[in-house]
């Protein structure tokens, strides 16, 4: 016998009950994960017991990070940021906990970035200017030298076959080939004293898609006296 029609239309109400439950229950895969990125950050100049930062990550949400000097964080994995803001949460005079900038800077379009943290002073509350360089293999390239003018000085040099010269607060990235055997650049870095250059460093370092390096100029706070500090992300092998 044929099912009535008042039954027809009451299994027709259950399924679609079913349906839109089950619908809510289950979203679409692909609004299930929330896009995100990775940072690694590095402190500039380096100085003793770097103390972490917080890192803005959203509404009043936020993470600490660590600041080292001598070589990259560990990886952050956190959602896709307009903007790379650093500080600290504090109590204001009401009694309400808010977010002090010590630094802050438009985020790049990238799946990975490297923040540089170029310090102020001694403390993380002396602020901070915020680098945001993209990290992905084909912005930070292997073999590639990203030299970054933390001076107050014009400074410029010569790496394998490439020439560069940077204002204060420049930043230059460069993928010199080799002028040496075995993949090695000769490299001579210096500073413009009046209308001629200084040569304060004369040295060779390698070319090799197995790392990249930063390389900071920066000036010692006591003596003035320019230094200069490489720092070397060495990559995975592909495919990792």
């Amino acid at each position: 016998m044929s099912a009535s029609i008042p039954a027809i239309i009451l299994a027709a109400r259950r399924l679609a009950a079913f349906l839109l439950a089950s619908f809510v229950a289950f979203p679409a895969e692909s609004n299930a994960q929330e896009k995100t990125i990775k940072l690694r950050f590095l402190g500039f100049p380096q100085v003793t017991n770097p103390q972490p930062v917080e890192l803005l990550v959203g509404d009043g949400k936020t993470i600490k990070v660590d600041t080292p000097g001598n070589e990259l964080s560990q990886p952050y994995s956190v959602p896709v940021l307009a903007s790379i803001s650093v500080g600290e949460t504090v109590t204001n005079e009401k009694n309400e906990s808010v977010f002090k900038v010590y630094g802050s800077a438009k985020a790049i379009n990238a799946e990975e970035l490297i923040v540089l943290l170029l310090r102020k002073g001694q403390k993380p509350s002396d602020g901070f200017v915020v680098l945001p360089v993209d990290a992905g293999r084909t912005g930070f390239k292997p073999a590639s030298y990203l030299f970054i003018n933390a001076s107050n000085l014009e400074v410029g040099g010569v790496i394998g076959d490439q020439k560069f010269a940077m204002k204060p607060g420049q930043r230059r990235m460069l993928q010199p080939k080799p002028n040496h055997a075995d993949g090695i650049c000769q490299v001579t870095l210096s500073y413009m004293k009046g209308d001629e250059w200084k040569t304060v460093y004369d040295t060779r370092w390698p070319a090799s898609d197995k790392f990249r390096s930063m390389v900071f100029f920066y000036q010692d706070p006591g003596t003035g006296r320019l230094g200069i500090v490489p720092v070397v992300d060495v990559l995975p092998y592909k495919g990792q």
